[in-house]
């Protein structure tokens, strides 16, 4: 029997009930066509999970009853922050889902000299709600119990203007760089790493990066996509450093 997988915030105790978005409810009511009492999985986004039921309540609303609690720990042991800039349609949210299934822990979208996307302050707000719904899908979808924050859109400048006066740890990817992952040394602390747009980074932006502590790698000879690059290093790092 397929239990479907949810996120519900709250604060968890047992025996409570926690309602429902009227997405979820259509989804699991209209959609799988659930009754009364179906189990469910349910986390909350900050590290618990729980043994769940469904308790309808009109045919467009219902809640969850809490049954058992416990804490879920799927994180990486490596903490890695994508600072990705923002590709069109489909790119960008392929790019995002597949790094909360690598791991991912948090995300910076960013706007770049050679981005093709422009963005009001209202539509970038609007995106980083679709972004971070995407995200929240991926959890579901992935096992995962924390949900990576989609930090609020910015360029690039000024990105860099808000880092910390010290080096960044973290990693910038140029097919022309003389380096690649496997000559680096295992990360011992949060690490970011930058991902070029559809037309890649200008020479400026990966010199202000490498002046800010970022190391230049080449993810092999080939040039990669931007949807493809940062899941590749993601993964070349889970592999190398963290839990693959």
């Amino acid at each position: 029997m397929r239990i479907p997988r949810l996120y519900v915030p709250g604060d968890y105790q047992p025996d409570q009930t926690l309602a429902l978005s009227t997405e979820q409810a259509h989804y699991l009511m209209r959609v799988l066509r659930l009754k009364a009492d179906h189990p469910l999985e349910v986390f909350d986004g900050q590290g618990h999970q729980a043994r769940a039921t469904l308790v309808p309540e009109s045919k467009k609303q219902a809640k969850v009853a809490l049954e058992e609690i416990f804490e879920l720990n799927r994180e990486s042991p490596l903490h890695t922050t994508l600072v990705q800039s923002v590709s069109k349609g489909d790119r960008m949210d392929y790019s995002l889902q597949k790094a909360v299934e690598l791991g991912v822990s948090e995300i910076q979208p960013v706007l770049t000299e050679h981005s093709m996307v422009r963005l009001t302050p209202e539509k970038a707000q609007k995106r980083q709600q679709q972004w971070q719904a995407i995200v929240i899908h991926a959890c579901e979808q992935c096992g995962r119990t924390v949900v990576p924050p989609v930090r609020p859109l910015k360029t690039y400048q000024a990105w860099l203007k808000d880092q910390p006066d010290e080096a960044i740890n973290g990693l910038v990817l140029d097919p022309r760089a003389q380096h690649a992952l496997s000559d680096l040394s295992p990360p011992q602390s949060p690490m970011a790493f930058l991902v070029g747009p559809e037309g890649g980074l200008s020479d400026a932006e990966i010199d202000q990066a490498t002046e800010k502590g970022l190391k230049a790698i080449a993810l092999g000879p080939r040039v990669l996509r931007t949807e493809t690059a940062g899941v590749t290093l993601l993964a070349a790092m889970q592999t190398l450093w963290g839990d693959f």
